[in-house]
């Protein structure tokens, strides 16, 4: 649907797309990252397609983000329209916002197996990691859950490569959007996009239609050659292996939905049928949950930000769940607001385009998370919420309930 649309306007506004999605950028692999088809993209200009090479690291951020401008100045340089379009969200929140980037003293760009060189705790485990965090951010390290190494060492990253802690960078970050909503858009910094320079489309379509399309999708791959990409990918890694490199299969083109589903399938012959099938639904699974999460971020994380930015105008659902009426309720409604964008005419007010933009584009309250240890019952919780429900449990009043000794209470008697 992202595609689509982005192509659509790319036609009518004659504009050049840039591609936000991290694994599209790996070359080939077509299916595996959903590229877009020649035959799709109407021969409108992409770029930032195809890359990385398959054995390579994946971007950073910051390297995303740096290259990313650059394109964008060039598109705007030949007054054409540059729009992007992809699913990773930290690549799209760092060119919306680039405050959110932490800045590093370190112009380099490292890759993880340089950074764990550099900085050997890093190699550390999860509970080694978290205890040094403790030591150098302690407010970060109470918000995380003790097993979410990925948080814990994104923190612990931010102290070893900016020399401050990530909860004074995230406060000074948050003391300056106060300062901005008090002073007015003239005391925003120059980098930060403007209310007159962006616009920002959301294709949304409720579950039971999207898992359906989702599921098709998936089929659809599937006839197109996706087991054949996987193939070519696990024969890579086992190619590498004899060459004695090791591939870092936690993150970049190994995280692709697919290619560890049907790690089973290429390595069983003998259960190779039901392990086809189980690796089709887990696909499927993986898909659906993916989406989800998708739409969690924009709601809680993308949309929050446009707020406290003050750019929630410049923030449109359109709603794609009916296919028959692409045209009308997504086509046009973006092409009008995006004429009246162009012009310096008024826009609509996003919520008043649909009856699901009314229901979605809202502020919802999250609690607080921090981390509460249970010693009784060797638990953590992240919330008040779990808090109180943990301690209403049976198994936790289970495990604080006094210990009766029932021997010395009855003690037992010989008869002689």
């Amino acid at each position: 649907m992202l595609q689509q649309l982005a192509v659509s306007l790319a036609e009518r506004f004659d504009g050049e797309i840039i591609n936000g999605d991290a694994l599209q950028m790996y070359q080939g692999l077509p299916i595996t990252t959903n590229k877009i088809t020649i035959e799709e993209s109407k021969r409108i200009t992409h770029h930032l397609l195809g890359r990385i090479g398959v054995g390579e690291e994946p971007w950073t951020v910051r390297h995303f983000h740096s290259r990313a401008t650059s394109v964008i100045g060039e598109i705007r340089s030949r007054g054409k329209l540059p729009i992007l379009v992809g699913g990773t969200h930290y690549y799209t929140q760092s060119l919306l916002f680039p405050n959110s980037l932490v800045e590093e003293e370190q112009p380099e760009f490292l890759s993880t197996e340089e950074e764990k060189q550099k900085w050997p705790i890093l190699k550390g485990s999860t509970e080694e990691m978290l205890q040094e965090l403790w030591k150098v951010d302690p407010i970060m390290a109470k918000r995380w859950h003790p097993q979410d190494g990925r948080k814990i060492r994104r923190s612990l990253e931010i102290w070893l490569k900016t020399g401050k802690p990530a909860s004074q960078i995230y406060s000074e970050q948050q003391n300056e959007d106060k300062n901005n909503e008090l002073h007015g858009p003239d005391s925003r910094d120059a980098s930060k996009p403007s209310s007159g320079d962006l616009l920002v489309f959301w294709t949304y379509a409720s579950n039971a239609e999207l898992n359906e399309r989702l599921d098709k999708r998936v089929d659809a791959m599937l006839s197109r050659g996706l087991l054949e990409e996987v193939q070519m990918m696990y024969d890579f890694v086992q190619s590498q292996k004899q060459k004695g490199i090791a591939l870092d299969e936690s993150h970049g083109i190994w995280t692709a939905i697919g290619y560890k589903e049907f790690l089973p399938y290429l390595t069983d012959e003998c259960r190779a049928d039901v392990l086809k099938q189980e690796g089709i639904e887990r696909t499927k699974i993986a898909t659906r949950q993916y989406a989800k999460r998708q739409t969690r971020w924009i709601r809680q994380k993308l949309f929050e930000a446009m707020r406290q930015a003050g750019l929630t105008n410049r923030m449109f659902l359109l709603d794609a769940s009916c296919v028959s009426k692409w045209h009308s309720d997504v086509e046009a409604l973006a092409h009008d607001v995006t004429i009246a964008f162009k012009n310096g005419s008024d826009l609509p007010l996003p919520e008043l385009l649909s009856s699901t933009a009314r229901e979605m584009l809202v502020i919802k309250g999250r609690p607080s998370r921090s981390a509460r240890y249970c010693e009784a019952c060797d638990t953590t919780v992240m919330t008040e919420e779990e808090w109180m429900r943990h301690l209403k449990s049976k198994g936790h009043r289970g495990a604080t309930r006094p210990k009766i000794d029932w021997q010395a209470l009855y003690p037992k008697t010989t008869l002689k």
